[in-house]
């Protein structure tokens, strides 16, 4: 968590509102927020009726109140205006952040900003694809700008943002199309089908069990050099 920015609501109230929200999912993001929440010393509050919406975030209700946590998406969905934040989404996003928002039934209580440090053998590993002359694409469902800002920074030749988690299938088989053997390299639960439809599946062994089994090879270690061996 790098930023934390409350709407008409107390700062703490509102990470109690979230990391209650957050406790029922299990993506990273989530877990960036519960970690927060621990070490500022804060409860999460008590969640009900919690609906994962994939792509998108979460809805759930707190005191009998209906709350939302995810991105713009979500929030336009929903009916919540988030023009008056749009500035403030892109300049996280541009910097590399991913802004998870919060909102109440008719309006945006906060945003909470989570940046995901890659490692320093990534870009190495990036590279020696490349001397190699494997085409590197970064498949993510996070926002265009925080991809943009992250394909800069690793000289990553192409990356494709905002994927749903069930379109990443769908991109490997567009490049299968094109004439293109794809490794796929992945650890989320909605990665499976992305790598089981590759020609190699290549999953991280830190990574969840179905991702795990659909793969070809396991890496032991959570590091794309391994990748590269």
């Amino acid at each position: 968590v790098t930023d934390v920015l409350n709407f008409d609501i107390d700062q703490n109230q509102l990470i109690e509102i979230a990391s209650g929200l957050e406790s029922g999912s299990e993506h990273p993001l989530a877990e960036a927020v519960m970690e927060y929440a621990g070490v500022k010393g804060i409860r999460p509050a008590e969640a009900e009726h919690f609906e994962a919406v994939f792509g998108r975030g979460i809805k759930a209700s707190i005191d009998g109140k209906a709350y939302l946590a995810g991105n713009a998406a979500l929030m336009g969905e929903a009916g919540i205006d988030t023009a008056a934040i749009q500035t403030t989404l892109n300049d996280l996003a541009d910097q590399g952040k991913t802004p998870l928002i919060f909102a109440g039934a008719d309006k945006v209580i906060g945003v909470i900003a989570v940046a995901d440090v890659e490692k320093a053998s990534s870009r190495e590993a990036i590279e020696a694809f490349a001397d190699m002359k494997i085409d590197v694409v970064m498949l993510t469902g996070d926002n265009k700008r925080t991809a943009e800002a992250l394909r800069k920074r690793l000289h990553i030749p192409k990356v494709i943002a905002e994927v749903l988690p069930s379109d990443k299938e769908k991109h490997i088989a567009a490049l299968q199309a094109e004439g293109h053997k794809v490794a796929m390299i992945g650890d989320g639960i909605n990665d499976a089908p992305a790598l089981a439809k590759a020609d190699v599946g290549i999953a991280i062994g830190a990574g969840t069990d179905v991702a795990i089994e659909s793969a070809d090879a396991v890496l032991m270690r959570n590091d794309l050099l391994d990748a590269v061996t």
